[in-house]
């Protein structure tokens, strides 16, 4: 099971936003990009709440709006760390993983 302290642990600076952090967990269908902290042009602190993303792993494409439906946006900003941890490991659960 991958929780809240295992994202964090994997994650790595923001490459454009000071003080923000991101962890990429991916496998062969999909890629979940998890982005927070730092000032406020990203969503969530990356302690309690998170900004994610969801891509089609060989496309490029986003694919968020599928696993949230009622979400029009690429992204969804500000999901709640439980939240995240049931999502993660919905996707996640029996597929091999990696972290980048």
């Amino acid at each position: 099971m991958i929780t809240i302290q295992d994202i964090q642990k994997w994650s790595r600076p923001h490459p454009v936003v000071k003080g923000g952090r991101m962890t990429n967990i991916f496998n062969s269908k999909y890629e979940l990009s998890i982005v927070g902290g730092g000032n406020r042009s990203l969503h969530g602190d990356f302690e309690n709440d998170f900004e994610i993303a969801v891509f089609n792993t060989k496309s490029r494409e986003f694919v968020t709006r599928f696993f949230f439906s009622d979400n029009p946006h690429d992204v969804v900003g500000h999901l709640g760390s439980a939240e995240l941890e049931e999502f993660v490991n919905s996707i996640f659960r029996n597929d091999n993983f990696q972290v980048r």
